[in-house]
């Protein structure tokens, strides 16, 4: 009985282990820029959404609601939450069937995204499933703040245990930006990046040394420390002072290339420092001007070049996404985006969301204003409440590639520069970066013609976004039409 009992734990512990390194380990890279460090004095996030397989994002704009007492929610393993009297509503970018994939942003300007990171916790305490999927949804709905968004993912996290391995969600708003680390069961801790620093996550826990005296900046469960001693993680006579990075980490996460490929480069360049595979890389970092929206695009579209890294070795070699180190835009990329969070102009311009479908190296990044009320069809199946409820449930009918849906305009934009890079990519580079500077000055001038309608009248003006963003989007469908023909 003890011999069958070792043998089914280890087939557990190999097909959770083997099910992260296949799907869910070396994927999605977060740019995190304090109010204080960038261009605009916002804080900015930028998040790649990388997930292989065939995948299609679409997106969706869900309005606030009011609940009754008896109302609740039902997690995707059957425990259930009571609603709140009211739901903040949200703009919602969605990826049908993924667990771990969806981004939010809530009409209180706050955002929730997020990073693989697995932990060495295998088992974990779980209550009644315990939760995942409907987390950031959750957050999203009741957050009227980063810090309110943090301390409730973590009361979620002690109530019901998390069910992945591991995870680090980036809850932002327009003061500030944290990062909350979560192990599998009922451990977790955030730390607040600073206003004048930025960060970059790859996929393994960066939140490091941790004392907890200051909980303005640190916050974490209450025995996240006795219980990584009580496991033998960590011995505080042997380790000395407690580094969660280390402490709660798989092991193979932080010696992999494919992470610390990534946040060298990444760290290099936004900190302008030449630094080496094998350094000790930063929490975060002070930049040495003030980051940009092109800063952040440079980063997020790196490939590698120029470093020992590119097995494409300059492109002659046939595409850089197929490096055996994962670079930051990588095969599996199905989304790129940047949200600035604004202040001092309305939310509804102010939320400025910069949205690069598919692989931003090849596609331009559209701006998008949170107080856009109807998303252009192409780039949504349903209504926000059809969609939550068939998020799951989707067939396999979804990735046929028909003309009404213009996520595939951009795919097929992506896999024709793939079938030959060293001749296309060059060509693309320079139609995107005109898109992007066309891009870059519409939104400027809209904004000053949606303030001048805004302060006579809203709902005109909130009318004006979606006339907008259809705008923008045709104009993007174009040029991966002539792009394609050429």
């Amino acid at each position: 009985m003890k011999r069958l009992y070792i043998l089914v734990t280890a087939i557990f512990c190999f097909s959770i282990l083997y099910g992260q390194n296949k799907n869910d380990e070396f994927n999605c890279s977060t740019i995190i820029v304090g109010r204080k460090a960038s261009y605009s004095g916002s804080v900015i996030v930028s998040h790649n959404e990388d997930d292989d397989g065939d995948q299609i994002v679409n997106f969706y704009k869900s309005p606030s609601r009011n609940y009754s007492s008896s109302d609740f929610i039902t997690l995707k393993e059957g425990a259930k939450v009571p609603r709140t009297a009211h739901s903040f509503g949200f703009f919602w970018m969605e990826m049908p069937g993924q667990d771990f994939s969806d981004s939010y942003i809530n009409e209180k300007g706050v955002l929730i995204t997020s990073n693989s990171t697995p932990s060495r916790e295998l088992f974990g305490e779980i209550t009644d499933g315990g939760i995942g999927y409907e987390l950031r949804k959750i957050v999203a709905e009741r957050a009227q703040s980063a810090r309110q968004g943090v301390e409730l993912a973590g009361t979620l996290i002690e109530k019901f245990g998390y069910n992945g391995s591991g995870r680090t969600y980036i809850i932002a708003d327009r003061d500030e930006a944290w990062m909350i680390s979560i192990v599998r069961g009922k451990h977790w801790i955030a730390k607040k990046v600073p206003d004048d620093e930025v960060a970059y996550i790859p996929n393994y826990y960066t939140i490091g040394e941790a004392d907890f005296k200051d909980t303005s900046d640190i916050i974490a469960s209450k025995d996240i420390v006795e219980y990584a001693i009580k496991r033998g993680w960590y011995k505080p006579e042997r380790d000395g002072k407690f580094n969660f990075r280390t402490v709660y980490s798989s092991e193979n996460n932080l010696t992999t290339i494919d992470n610390i490929g990534r946040m060298w480069v990444g760290v290099s360049m936004l900190s302008g420092k030449k630094l080496k595979t094998e350094d000790e890389f930063p929490f975060s970092f002070k930049p040495p001007h003030k980051i940009t929206l092109d800063d952040i695009i440079l980063v997020q579209n790196n490939h590698y070049e120029g470093t020992y890294l590119d097995d494409s070795k300059g492109y002659t070699k046939g595409t850089p996404h197929n490096n055996k180190a994962q670079d930051i835009c990588q095969s599996g990329q199905q989304l790129s985006f940047i949200v600035e969070f604004r202040k001092n102009i309305p939310w509804d311009i102010g939320g400025r969301i910069w949205i690069a479908p598919r692989r931003g190296c090849v596609n331009a990044y559209m701006p998008f204003y949170y107080g856009i009320t109807e998303i252009p069809k192409s780039l949504t199946m349903d209504t926000p409440e059809k969609a939550f409820e068939m998020h799951f449930k989707r067939t396999k009918a979804i990735y046929n590639r028909v003309d009404s849906m213009s996520w595939w305009s951009f795919v097929a934009v992506a896999e024709y520069v793939d079938a030959d890079f060293i001749n296309r990519y060059p060509l693309r580079k320079i139609q995107k970066e005109e898109l992007q500077r066309l891009y870059f000055n519409q939104a400027d001038q809209f904004e000053k013609d949606f303030l001048n309608v805004f302060n006579k009248d809203q709902e005109r003006a909130r009318k004006m976004i979606n006339e907008f963003e259809n705008i923008i989007l045709e104009k993007a469908l174009s040029d991966n039409k002539s792009f394609l023909s050429k």
